[in-house]
């Protein structure tokens, strides 16, 4: 395949950006939150303008991250997002005026706050380490995870550790690796995660379903992806997990997503050209030649440059154990948009809207169409009778567009708001099985570890003596759409991949 028709899906997808003016129009800055009780401390500062962070006394005075003083270790694609008229929102803060930022004094959960980008459905933490806190370089392992006392569960995890998402259930947790080093003189680190929106959530309360932000100092030797020994990678690796062990080890032979951060300038994003941009990033953390993604987000702002986030399906191995020492503690959050009973050890986060822009309410419909039809075929100067099967894969838009959840607190038409435009659905043939023969109008990719055939509709041909051979192919749904704020800003492009359910029809 030459390279122009690699990239034929990559570009049909950068071609959905829609780009335009920006002007000041800052996001509600406290909403208040349904509370049954008194809060827990939450400190708001305007992290926009704040020329350090709001501690007490004039030593140690910690900078922000994205001040080049800061002594920051945060991925050089993200350090630089964080304006507020490009969606991002104070929902976190640790830090208190009236206490010295040292490791002796830094709260339960750790020195940190959190922004959360309501056009994107990220939320990113900025923690920070004081001098002293640890006593050798480790790397951090983190994520989010759920509990509950009344078996109540959610699907806002959804969207992170795979880069094919099942609607149909709930995951209770990812974990993270960051692939860098915790210096002994401290600094800055940054931890993104992606929220899947979930309507149900608005009627839960807390303690009865909460999150819990977990992190802990590991000792890694060695990171594979694909084989490939990787000495550096330009983001995470990323899996699901049915729970976060403080007390365990690194699990070898993985398999999970690597998460790639980049920058692509406006105009390379719009040609077309991205994945060269990204090509440090890939070359260091993915085997082979990838030519296409199926969990992406492409974030507009007003730097002119979109900040993108890549998971690509990986064989992981990670050798390593944790260090040790923990001086690292979970940390139990409450999360905007549910009811609030007792705030015990989580604090009351600044924004009451719920996380997340959309998501699925269940797997969407593929429906398969085969049809027969008998042929001649010359072998040994003798015709011999064939059945030539063609099996035509098609995405029920009727039944998926009534799957569809929009977050009415982004999606709607106020001045912090956004819409959702150029909408598309695509089928996405995984490792399909040998002997078969696809459409002209299918787009073969090369994703990590995954071999797929992408299009509108996608047609499978094979030419059998006598009856069809059973097809295991795995068949998802690929989403993608542009969302644009209603304040100017820049759109960015959402794209998510979904597990189908096949329907012959």
């Amino acid at each position: 395949m030459k390279k122009a028709t690699s990239y034929k899906a990559i570009a049909f997808l950068i071609s959905l950006f829609v780009f335009s003016g920006c002007h000041k129009d800052n996001l509600s800055k406290s909403i208040t939150v349904k509370s049954t009780t008194k809060d827990v401390p939450n400190y708001y500062f305007n992290w926009e303008t704040a020329s350090t962070m709001p501690v007490a006394g004039s030593s140690p005075i910690v900078s922000l991250p994205w001040q080049s003083q800061s002594g920051n270790y945060i991925d050089p694609s993200l350090v630089s997002d964080y304006k507020s008229n490009d969606g991002w929102e104070l929902v976190y803060n640790t830090f208190n005026p009236n206490v010295i930022a040292t490791a002796a004094s830094q709260p339960a959960g750790g020195l940190y706050f959190a922004l959360y980008n309501r056009y994107r459905g990220i939320i990113r933490y900025y923690l920070y380490i004081p001098t002293g806190l640890f006593g050798n370089s480790s790397s951090i392992e983190h994520g989010l995870s759920t509990y509950s006392d009344n078996s109540t569960s959610s699907k806002m995890l959804n969207f992170d550790g795979v880069d094919i998402v099942d609607p149909n259930i709930s995951t209770p947790s990812f974990v993270k690796t960051n692939n860098q080093g915790v210096a002994v003189g401290g600094g800055w680190y940054s931890m993104q995660y992606e929220i899947g929106y979930d309507p149900a959530f608005a009627d839960t309360t807390y303690p009865h379903l909460g999150f819990t932000w977990n992190s802990k100092t590991v000792n890694i030797s060695q990171i594979a992806l694909n084989g490939t020994n990787v000495g550096t990678l330009n983001g995470n690796i990323t899996q699901p997990s049915s729970g976060f062990d403080l007390a365990g080890t690194l699990i070898n032979g993985i398999v999970g997503a690597a998460e790639i951060y980049g920058t692509v300038a406006t105009a390379g994003a719009a040609s077309g050209t991205f994945l060269s941009g990204l090509g440090g990033a890939a070359a260091g953390g993915l085997a082979g030649n990838v030519t296409g993604f199926l969990s992406g987000i492409f974030g507009g702002n007003s730097n002119n440059s979109q900040e993108v986030d890549l998971k690509m399906n990986s064989t992981i191995s990670l050798n390593g154990t944790l260090s040790g020492s923990q001086p690292l503690v979970p940390n139990s959050l409450v999360f905007p948009g549910q009811t609030v009973a007792n705030t015990i050890g989580a604090p009351v986060p600044l924004i009451g809207h719920p996380l997340g822009v959309f998501n699925l309410s269940a797997r969407p419909t593929v429906n398969v169409h085969t049809t027969r039809q008998s042929v001649l075929v010359n072998e040994g100067g003798q015709n011999i009778p064939y059945n030539q099967y063609s099996i035509q894969y098609t995405v029920n838009s009727s039944i998926f567009n009534r799957l569809v959840q929009q977050n009415t607190s982004v999606i709607n038409s106020s001045a912090t708001g956004a819409s959702i435009q150029n909408l598309t659905y695509q089928v996405v043939m995984i490792n399909p099985n040998t002997g078969y023969n696809f459409n002209a109008n299918a787009t073969h990719e090369n994703i990590g570890s995954l071999s797929v055939y992408t299009g509108s509709s996608v047609t499978l041909q094979y030419l059998a003596e006598h009856s069809l051979p059973v097809n295991n192919t795995q068949v998802a749904v690929r989403v993608s759409f542009n969302v644009v704020p209603n304040n100017g800003a820049p759109s960015s492009l959402i794209v998510k991949s979904f597990v189908a359910n096949l329907v012959n029809n």
